[in-house]
């Protein structure tokens, strides 16, 4: 006789039990904390289903770049990504 295992859960937070979530509602966790960095000056260069990439600042001109060695203001990127327990991440890239 065969018995079936139940799916486990993914993840362990604070003591109790955390469940994967749906791809829709990984796509729109996503598309709530993108839509808020959008709404305080970032801008979206790159999107996939769970993951994205924004950009602040801007890119200074080549003379200006060259003035202060490149270490005068420029643009920034951030990557916005949510794990499969619906969980939002926002991780500073390196230049």
């Amino acid at each position: 006789m065969a018995t079936t295992v139940p799916d486990l859960p993914t993840s362990v937070s604070n003591g109790g039990l955390t469940t994967r979530k749906a791809p829709d509602q990984r796509k729109e966790a996503l598309g709530r904390a993108v839509q808020r960095q959008v709404s305080l000056g970032a801008r979206v260069e790159s999107q996939a289903d769970y993951q994205a990439i924004l950009v602040t600042g801007h890119r200074p001109n080549r003379l200006l770049r060259l003035v202060t060695l490149g270490f005068w203001g420029g643009e920034h990127r951030t990557s916005v990504s949510v794990d499969e327990s619906g969980n939002t991440n926002l991780q500073k890239l390196s230049r």
